[in-house]
């Protein structure tokens, strides 16, 4: 039997206190994920170096050829954007998936590079799957801090634990990848779904030409109006695993007039109907 405060013991008391803070119904600065089916999202656009923890059920995940497994106890750490194929697979006992997501803020990744005064990282990285024992300190700072809602402090955690990262040789959670025009434009659009945009209005906030723009798209090999619909679903899917709110809410939210229209494109973008995925 592991010894009281052992860091087996202390693991496993922030896990509970994790599925605690997943299982909250108060607003918090991180995505809860749940789910009661297996569900797999091709594709899945990660916005930056982001932090997550399953605590029941595991992850999947797929970024080139192979397959790998996140269970409880490990945390998956994508250092910067990308995209992903992703699984959520429920507990088998539990018959439940629960995760929490954190997204690094810019100002956190800035702030531990300012503290480090070390070169910027030159590689991208590979996403990695860590004991969540390796960052049991500043996680159990962090998850106390959010129970407490001494946000402050939970920020401070969380830079505490990037540096930890950095120093166990996790270095391009640092690497100052420039945005892409799409990224940019997807960021936009995902802070306010449901307005109507049009490519003049996104020329005038990115301070771009009109056939800039449309040159920028072409080089990414997309299209503007490609963008927007894609960040539109990307968050319906987050509403789907984060709330209960129902499908016609959540097409809504995200800018659909029309419940069809919004499952049509959700299933073109992620191959399950958002009823089914629900």
């Amino acid at each position: 039997m592991p010894k009281r405060n052992s860091p087996a013991m202390r693991a496993g008391a922030l896990l509970d206190d994790l599925l605690g803070l997943a299982r909250s119904r108060d607003s918090l600065p991180c995505d809860c994920l749940r789910s009661v089916q297996a569900h797999q999202v091709n594709k899945y656009e990660v916005d930056g170096a982001t932090l997550s923890f399953p605590l029941l059920g595991h992850f999947k995940y797929r970024e080139r050829d192979s397959w790998l497994n996140v269970r409880p106890g490990q945390i998956l750490v994508v250092p910067n954007a990308r995209s992903i194929d992703i699984e959520y697979i429920p507990d088998r006992e539990k018959g439940e998936f629960v995760a929490l997501s954190v997204v690094l803020m810019n100002e956190q990744l800035e702030a531990a590079r300012l503290l480090l005064a070390a070169p910027p990282p030159t590689e991208v990285g590979k996403i990695a799957a860590i004991p969540v024992a390796s960052l049991l300190d500043p996680l159990t700072r962090w998850t106390r801090a959010m129970y407490d809602g001494q946000r402050a402090l939970s920020l401070h955690a969380m830079v505490e634990a990037v540096l930890c990262l950095y120093e166990s040789g996790y270095t391009a959670i640092l690497h100052p990848r420039a945005p892409s025009t799409a990224m940019t434009i997807r960021k936009l659009v995902t802070k306010d779904p449901s307005h109507r945009w049009n490519s003049s209005e996104i020329e005038g906030l990115t301070g771009l030409s009109g056939p800039t723009l449309r040159r920028r798209m072409a080089e990414e090999s997309t299209t503007l109006r490609a963008v927007i619909a894609d960040a539109r679903v990307s968050e319906a899917l987050r509403l789907l695993m984060t709330s209960r709110l129902p499908v016609k809410t959540v097409a809504a939210r995200v800018g659909y007039n029309s419940v069809t229209s919004f499952s049509r494109q959700f299933f073109e973008r992620y191959g399950i109907e958002p009823s089914q995925f629900r």
